[in-house]
């Protein structure tokens, strides 16, 4: 059967037992810190459980699928963090109803504990990249990435459909075709505007030559 750990834990009733009769003050205060730290409420199993559903919520946020080694251990140092921090604060919130001078010493050191977990909380979110700051950055840098992506996939679906039409004569750039029927014979007969230059193009012949008349010219 598993062994159950302490449950919220009560200055008062641990000040009681026994074996602290003969102990100061002071020195069970230091014990009751240590003992606050290490609480936990339930089961290993049920700890377990706690830790898999605030990795589910993490999950529903963030990208979790390439995430290295290291940094899960720090993720499930992050979520035994935070569960630590929600359990001492429902603890924290229970004693200050009942302010008085045997608890206001243990209340001064869950907050001081309380600080330092929201410190670590901090900085490994910061690790891995978990801040709303950095989240939101992360999405504007997604998206104009996959803008990137779309205006790539436009410029090459565009050449790879358009016919590029050049002057033979002066190389100026005559005409971009787009063809509905492009396994038709299909042929542009076009005068060139600057040089007077007339040609003839057979446009079917066109997709063999890389989309354009001419291969010494730039792209428009």
């Amino acid at each position: 059967m598993t062994k159950k750990r302490l449950v919220s834990p009560t200055r008062a009733k641990i000040r009681n037992l026994k074996q602290y009769a003969d102990m100061s003050d002071e020195k069970f205060e230091e014990h009751f810190q240590k003992i606050v730290e290490g609480t936990r409420t339930g089961t290993d199993e049920e700890l377990e459980e706690k830790i898999e559903e605030k990795l589910a919520e993490f999950g529903e946020d963030y990208d979790l699928s390439d995430m290295k080694i290291n940094d899960r251990l720090v993720l499930r140092n992050l979520i035994v963090s935070v569960i630590s921090l929600e359990e001492l604060e429902q603890t924290f919130s229970s004693l200050r109803t009942q302010i008085s001078d045997s608890n206001i010493l243990l209340l001064d050191r869950l907050s001081n504990i309380m600080s330092r977990l929201r410190k670590d909380i901090s900085d490994m979110q910061n690790d891995l990249k978990l801040t709303r700051k950095i989240r939101k950055e992360g999405q504007e840098e997604t998206f104009i990435a996959w803008l990137d992506k779309v205006k790539n996939y436009a410029e090459e679906f565009y050449y790879e459909k358009t016919l590029s039409i050049f002057c033979p004569n002066c190389r100026r750039f005559l005409a971009s075709i787009w063809l509905l029927y492009p396994d038709e014979e299909n042929t542009l007969c076009v005068r060139c505007g600057n040089c007077g230059t007339e040609l003839s193009e057979a446009l079917k012949d066109l997709y063999e030559t890389d989309n354009r008349n001419l291969d010494d010219v730039a792209l428009p």
